[in-house]
């Protein structure tokens, strides 16, 4: 698995799920290591330092397997809840025992959260397949607390191809959040379709203040 994975990003929502069901109950673990993947440990890192200024509760959105919820307990981050589309990767996570809860998880619909629940949620490697990008903000916003921080990545080609400069532009012109997105860094070096040819940028929204 994992080969063609660049063009995983067209393929429908069913297709994607079959896609990763079958991934994360194989390889997919050992995969990503040695394609030298290490978002979710950066992620990891950027919200323990947030939850230092505010604490509260975390939502790894599209959890995979469990990684981000695994670099977080080792930085001592323990309130997180996981979710994930894929049934496998629902119960791969479930099993590494890093979350309070695993549920299933469809980030093309409403969450099932009240509105200001989380203090931070993120989502690792999964903007990728979410072509509605406007929408999933939208939705990550209102379920995270007023100074709370949302936290994702998109791979620098669909970065350019979807417009986010503009539309995280149109956020924060809302008042909706400010904005910090980093410069493209290293996304899966040791893999065929990415290279140094497709990088990874990280964007950190934090939720305004009433």
């Amino acid at each position: 698995m994992g080969q063609g994975l660049a063009a995983e990003s067209d393929a429908s929502p069913t297709d994607i799920a079959a896609y990763y069901d079958a991934w994360a109950a194989n390889d997919y673990d050992a995969d990503v290591t040695s394609w030298g993947y290490d978002a979710p440990e950066r992620v990891a890192t950027m919200v323990a330092k947030r939850l230092q200024e505010q604490p509260g509760q975390v939502l790894d959105a599209g959890c995979g397997t469990g990684r981000v919820g695994a670099a977080l307990q080792a930085l001592s981050v323990k309130d997180v809840i996981g979710g994930d589309f894929t049934p496998a990767s629902v119960e791969a996570a479930r099993r590494r025992n890093v979350y309070r809860s695993v549920e299933h998880l469809d980030l093309n619909e409403q969450l099932g959260f009240d509105d200001n629940q989380f203090a931070a949620v993120v989502s690792v490697g999964v903007f990728s397949y979410l072509t509605d990008t406007s929408a999933t903000i939208t939705e990550l916003l209102r379920i995270t607390k007023p100074g709370g921080v949302v936290i994702f990545t998109q791979r620098t080609d669909l970065w350019a191809e979807r417009d986010c400069t503009s539309l995280i532009d149109s956020f924060v012109a809302a008042g909706a959040c400010s904005a910090d997105i980093s410069d493209p860094s290293p996304y899966l070096p040791g893999h065929t379709d990415f290279g140094t040819d497709i990088g990874i940028i990280y964007t950190t929204l934090t939720v305004q203040k009433s």
